[in-house]
């Protein structure tokens, strides 16, 4: 497994110059978020921006196996007008993530706004109907299209469900991210969830929590997921995508945040290497 931190550990700094901290500090990937992917964005057209960034990075050997779609993607939106704006949206971003050589694009079920009393199923037949349209919007592409299990109850809180999403499609352009933090939120079983998936799980986000609330705390920081577990059973179904951390850095000082940093890398390195 490589490891990994999310690029919104510096949130605050734009793409290039995240870029240069995490290598001074021995990190040579991250996740590309959803906030430095909406800054190349808007610098203009897609293909030459995207394009002279992936230069100025490869110049750096420095890559994306990993990224995040755009939080406010609600694939299952109610309102089809506004879902078929969002889907549409949605190619830019491939057309980004494609350029940048991602192969995990992680993407969230979505779900929200329905009335607490709908159907389920009738919420999951959505969700299938958008993800047809995703699908022929990364054929061709390296990327993987890779649901996130959620914190919340009724759609993708576990693998199963994860699973019956994608199942139709039959093909190599989706797959599953575990994000402990959700699993723990959820009530989940983290070495049942990783089985079920199998090689379908394609993508993590490492964070921990106590129970309540989505904390983003570190590993082995007083949470609840049982690392050792999760350790196990990635390494049983040898797991081959990053090992990605998504814990804040935003909130400490930067001299703090780059100690962090460097206490993170070495952590990661002896989770993978003893557990």
């Amino acid at each position: 497994m490589q490891i990994s931190m999310w690029s919104s550990y510096f949130i605050e700094m734009s793409p290039e110059k995240m870029v240069e901290n995490m290598l001074a500090h021995g990190w040579n990937c991250t996740e590309f978020s959803d906030e430095h992917a909406k800054v190349l964005l808007e610098r203009g057209q897609v293909a030459k921006v995207a394009k002279k960034f992936k230069s100025f990075c490869d110049d750096l050997d420095f890559s994306f196996p990993q990224g995040h779609f755009y939080l406010d993607l609600n694939i299952a939106h109610p309102n089809s007008a506004k879902r078929a704006q969002l889907l549409d949206d949605f190619k830019s971003w491939v057309e980004l993530f494609s350029i940048l050589d991602i192969k995990a694009g992680v993407l969230h079920p979505g779900g929200a706004g329905w009335p607490v009393d709908t159907d389920s199923k009738q919420v999951k037949e959505v969700i299938i109907e958008s993800l047809a349209l995703i699908d022929s919007y990364v054929a061709g592409t390296s990327i993987t299209v890779c649901l996130e299990n959620m914190r919340l109850p009724k759609i993708g809180q576990n693998a199963e469900e994860l699973l019956e999403l994608i199942k139709p499609f039959n093909s190599n352009n989706f797959g599953i991210c575990l994000d402990t933090g959700h699993l723990m939120l959820a009530k989940g079983n983290c070495a049942e969830f990783i089985r079920k998936a199998g090689t379908d799980l394609k993508a993590l986000h490492i964070a921990d929590n106590m129970g309540v609330n989505d904390d983003h705390i570190l590993t082995y920081s007083g949470g609840i997921v049982p690392w050792e577990e999760v350790m196990t059973t990635l390494k049983e179904i040898n797991y081959q995508g990053l090992f990605n951390f998504e814990v804040p850095g935003e909130r400490c000082p930067l001299p703090i945040s780059l100690d962090k940093l460097d206490y993170t890398l070495k952590l990661g390195k002896w989770m993978c290497r003893n557990l």
